[in-house]
């Protein structure tokens, strides 16, 4: 993996990395895995002044992006388990970024909304995240990383979109 530019975020280059056997240095899913993990880490850093991290931003997004939906529709689009989820809720609505009301059509469910605190705190999040990734994609051209993100959605059934 390439060395980042000095202050990214704390992204991890190679020196501070154990050097990987034989047979794991060419194995695409755990070169995602890896990359993911450092890629996650230092989103979670630069976040971190806001109180936030990447799954507080996940939720964030989908709520004032799309329209309010329920703790177990969040979970499932993003990944994380429902308690999880409870407690990623917990700590937003304590911000004051969220909010949960029943469902009316299922009094056993809650559709979670957004605060105007929780969009302006989206959006910022989002800046942050933004220059992450630029931050984090440095090592790739353009044209590399138009690519990267294209193979990306293709191998996640997403298309080319």
């Amino acid at each position: 993996m390439a060395e980042l530019p000095a202050g990214s975020g704390g992204i991890r280059g190679p020196a501070q990395v154990p050097e990987l056997p034989p047979s794991m240095r060419d194995r695409v899913p755990f070169l995602l895995f890896r990359a993911s993990q450092i890629s996650l880490a230092a989103a979670n850093q630069m976040l971190a002044p806001m109180g936030l991290n990447a799954r507080h931003v996940g939720i964030l997004t989908m709520v004032t992006e799309l329209a309010p939906m329920t703790q177990k529709a969040l979970g499932e689009a993003l990944g994380i388990d429902r308690t999880t989820v409870v407690t990623l809720l917990d700590e937003l609505a304590g911000m004051g970024y969220i909010i949960r009301q029943r469902h009316p059509r299922d009094r056993r469910a809650f559709l979670v909304h957004p605060t105007a605190a929780g969009r302006d705190a989206k959006v910022a999040a989002v800046r942050i995240l933004d220059q992450q990734q630029r931050r984090f994609l440095a090592p790739l051209t353009a044209a590399e990383r138009v690519q990267l993100a294209s193979l990306l959605k293709r191998i996640q059934g997403g298309g080319d979109s």
